[in-house]
């Protein structure tokens, strides 16, 4: 029995981190110092880095794309999904040129971005609500994206986000 479950960790964390040369399973990796899990990285033909980072709470989705220009680090683009039982669906998005990735600044387009969705909504429903209240909302929407997985509380819909990732990913739309 322990040469059993000797064989399935070892089997395991090979897959999870072979040694050189061999393949990796392909997961979503958590970065902590992010807050969020990086779903595909690669490199262009001309030497660049991309990665598609996600985070996400039980409501919205961040997804950030992210290039590595030479020893700089660019955002790309903004994407925000809103969570309507079976699919995430684009609600808001903006793309950006030569704009260097700054953790503060992804923090605050967020916010400015779901801010914006929840006032067109509001308006498009005929409800006043103070804009004060938007923004406090929006504001706890994106704190709750920037819990850590790592916590022992953190409680998502991880199971079902995932796969909505990659097809997200495999449909060729990052």
């Amino acid at each position: 029995m322990a040469t059993l479950n000797k064989a399935i960790n070892k089997n395991l964390f090979d897959s999870i981190l072979p040694t050189y040369g061999s393949p990796r399973v392909h997961i979503p990796t958590w970065d902590n110092s992010q807050k969020m899990f990086i779903c595909d990285e690669y490199e262009s033909s001309n030497g660049h880095r991309y990665y598609l980072g996600v985070r996400f709470c039980d409501r919205i989705a961040i997804v950030e794309k992210v290039g590595f220009y030479h020893s700089w680090t660019y955002i790309d683009s903004i994407e925000l999904y809103a969570f309507n039982g079976q699919t995430m669906e684009l609600i808001q998005k903006r793309d950006y040129d030569k704009v260097f990735r700054n953790e503060d600044f992804i923090r605050q387009e967020s916010e400015q971005m779901v801010m914006e969705f929840l006032t067109g909504v509001m308006k498009m429903q005929r409800i006043c609500v103070p804009i004060e209240q938007i923004g406090m909302q929006a504001k706890e929407l994106i704190s709750g994206c920037y819990k850590s997985f790592l916590d022992s509380d953190f409680n998502t819909r991880l199971t079902q986000i995932l796969p909505k990732l990659e097809k997200h990913k495999n449909n060729g739309e990052h």
